[in-house]
């Protein structure tokens, strides 16, 4: 069983396009040049939500087995004999779209979470702003006491 989603595509690429990586990216629309940061033995990237979209779709491929390596149960699939390829195809993109939806969310609530950090922090400096500012104004304060208090030396003329 393949460990990973990118040893799940490559077991897709081997067994689909005898190991054509070039044929592979044509078919789901992707340029061949990319496909060295997905597969092979050396450091992978995860791929994203559009290009595993373009492989279930395109390859009808099972999308929970792609993502996580499990079959869809018997029970969950389409068993109806007058569905069309078309049904088929929708339900498919259903999913592909349910998972674009939950990547945007999850980034929406990370983006949330940073605004808040920001907030706490803007927060902290504006209390600490204001904190210099009594202190500012108390000083002000001393010294104008201090000024009314004291008399005022006369001048003397320039020579």
């Amino acid at each position: 069983m393949a460990e990973t989603i990118n040893d799940r595509i490559e077991m897709i690429v081997n067994e689909r396009f005898d190991g054509n990586k070039a044929a592979f990216a044509k078919s789901i629309g992707l340029p061949p040049t990319g496909m060295s940061s997905y597969l092979g033995k050396q450091r992978r990237s995860k791929p994203s939500v559009d290009m595993v979209a373009k492989i279930v779709i395109t390859l009808d491929i099972d999308a929970r087995w792609l993502l996580t390596g499990e079959e869809t149960p018997k029970m969950e699939k389409n068993t109806k004999k007058d569905n069309s390829q078309a049904s088929e195809n929708r339900d498919v993109s259903t999913i592909a779209s349910d998972a674009v939806l939950a990547e945007r969310v999850g980034f929406l609530q990370m983006l949330m979470e940073e605004k808040k950090i920001r907030i706490n922090f803007l927060e902290l400096m504006i209390d600490e702003k204001n904190e210099r500012i009594a202190e500012l104004k108390e000083k002000i304060e001393e010294l104008k006491s201090c000024a009314s208090t004291e008399p005022l030396s006369p001048r003397q003329p320039e020579s």
